[in-house]
């Protein structure tokens, strides 16, 4: 049952519909009209919740914490149940970590996470070679144009903020035009940072992430792909076997004639 698609289905709109009302609850217009009922309809979605991870837990017994996405599931529910249930302003804020449950609803999705977790390596490696261009062009700026526009290079740390700002292409032009005021050379500066920061770097982060995600789906593939063999292999082991009592049960009534 729990496997079912309608199962799914079924769970996924509770999770939709649950979302909803932790926006609607947003709205004071709405939770001072609906406040009451939005409060029902959450404790209810909330105990459907519960149920749900009793249900798996009855179905899976011990196989149940083995699976990642099963104890993510459990601390979700775990921790917005106790949320719904406290009167802590700040402890039912996390009722929100309900709308995540999508994640292990929609396999897809789960594929999507599983590729973030496992290019968190690459990801590491990449950000420290970033981080070391940005301290070394931040000494270089500190150098060149501290002693002009302390507010942006006034030392290390100030011109490490200043970069990482121009490296998400969020006002960087400003910045630029406001030194060039005093230094006519440096727009080779922030040509030459931007074009190996973000266009290089950045796009760097992209495709370790797109090299784990093709991985994993293949994996997924592969997976899926063994399983169904497996499954053919066994009806074809049933057909043959069904064949073989046929084929004894006509030997038998040959030799009663």
């Amino acid at each position: 049952m729990i496997d079912s698609t309608w199962f799914q289905v079924t769970v996924l709109m509770l999770v939709i519909a649950n979302a909803v009302i932790l926006g609607a609850e947003t709205f004071q217009g709405v939770n001072t009209a609906a406040g009451s009922a939005l409060m029902i309809a959450d404790r209810v979605i909330v105990y459907a919740f519960v149920a749900e991870i009793c249900l798996r837990i009855y179905a899976e017994g011990p196989e149940y914490v083995k699976k990642g996405w099963n104890v993510f599931d459990f601390l979700v529910v775990t921790i917005s149940l106790l949320a719904a249930t406290s009167g802590l302003a700040a402890l039912r804020a996390f009722r929100v970590l309900r709308v995540l449950r999508v994640i292990t609803v929609i396999p897809r999705m789960r594929v999507v996470v599983s590729a973030l977790l496992d290019s968190i390596p690459g990801i590491a490696s990449v950000g420290v070679v970033l981080a070391l261009i940005i301290y070394v062009f931040a000494v270089i700026a500190a150098n060149l144009y501290g002693p002009t526009h302390p507010e942006l290079f006034g030392n290390v740390f100030s011109s490490m903020y200043t970069l990482f700002q121009i490296m998400t292409l969020e006002g960087w032009p400003d910045i630029a035009a406001q030194v060039g005021e005093t230094h006519e050379k440096s727009w080779v500066f922030f040509l030459t940072f931007v074009m190996i920061a973000t266009f290089t770097m950045l796009n760097l982060f992209v495709a370790v992430v797109v090299r784990v995600i093709e991985e994993d789906s293949d994996e997924l593939m592969t997976t899926q792909t063994d399983l169904m063999r497996a499954e053919i292999q066994s009806v074809r082991e049933d057909i043959a076997g069904m064949r073989q009592e046929i084929a004894n049960i006509a030997r038998q009534i040959g030799d009663k004639r």
